[in-house]
């Protein structure tokens, strides 16, 4: 079984950034904190660190767990209405009694580059993204940098979050070279799981249940990609249980050091297409995997 590990594509998508930016002044994501969830903080440190890397300013605004929703929206207009701000995110989970949807009607769509708000959601329903939200778009790059391209095949994605599962039903079944695949979105509704996964050649999980996957659950020669992802007093686990999957899968991204490299790389690279998109740079994107997907100067006149 081929491991597909994440470094190699975060570091691709890394060495783009590093090319590009040398025709750009140097970019601010703003990174929204609120409370003390202790996964929130480790993926924001992760951000800070990338950002270094890519020459990106990450400022994290942290708030505390009993901050009120008007303090949070008051600071999210500055940083909407600030120039020197390309991009906004807000962590997840957020305390309870805030309300994300009031947050994100705060950010602009030309800087949400989580690609959840609605403006954004609706280009990418209509196959036209400004967007794509990083998980998916980590997943889709990982995948077609291993050559594995989705054509043709049945997929089977374990969960329909807004943020991962939906969007990637509808990157994978669009036409496109890298897409053509017949997806079946599988959720906690689903009656017979077994019969979905053990019919598909690809079954990408986000469903956040540790080691949910098993040897005897899927096709030979299927290729697993584990977007699941649970802490634990052991570290981070994904929920697909490796070691039972080895000998019947052609191919599996190990967690961690799978797919999460390659999602914090897909949120900067969502910034610096921002950027080029607010205009009036005449810049795109050089690797050919990425501006296959992106589309370079066609989506951006979206």
């Amino acid at each position: 079984m081929e491991l597909l590990k994440g470094k190699p594509v975060a570091d691709r998508i890394d060495e783009e950034l590093k090319i590009i930016s040398s025709g750009m002044e140097p970019l601010k994501l703003v990174v929204y904190l609120v409370g003390t969830d202790a996964s929130s903080e480790v993926y924001s440190r992760s951000k800070v660190k990338k950002g270094e890397r890519v020459g990106v300013e990450v400022v994290l605004r942290r708030f505390p767990k009993g901050a009120a929703q008007d303090e949070i929206e008051v600071q999210l207009n500055k940083d909407s209405n600030d120039p020197e701000v390309h991009g906004i995110m807000i962590e997840r989970p957020l305390p309870e009694g805030i309300r994300i949807n009031d947050l994100m009607r705060r950010v602009p769509p030309s800087k949400d580059v989580e690609g959840l708000h609605p403006e954004n959601y609706g280009l990418l329903g209509m196959g036209k993204p400004r967007f794509i939200p990083p998980t998916p778009l980590g997943a889709l790059l990982l995948i077609l940098h291993y050559g594995l391209k989705p054509d043709g095949m049945d997929v089977v994605i374990i969960g329909r979050s807004l943020n991962v599962g939906k969007p990637l039903a509808a990157l994978l079944s669009r036409k496109a070279p890298w897409g053509n695949a017949t997806v079946t979105l599988a959720h906690t509704g689903t009656q017979d799981l077994l019969r979905h996964t053990r019919g598909a050649d690809m079954l990408i999980t986000a469903a956040g249940r540790p080691g949910l996957i098993k040897g005897n659950m899927i096709k030979e020669g299927a290729v697993l990609v584990d977007l699941g992802i649970t802490p634990t007093d052991k570290g981070i686990v994904g929920d697909i249980d490796l070691g039972s999957v080895q000998d019947v899968a052609k191919a599996a991204t190990p967690t961690p050091g799978g797919t999460g490299p390659v999602t914090v790389s897909s949120m900067f690279l969502n910034l610096f297409r921002a950027r080029i998109m607010a205009g009036p740079l005449d810049i795109g994107f050089t690797d050919e995997l990425i501006g296959t997907v992106y589309q370079n100067r066609e989506a951006i006149r979206w």
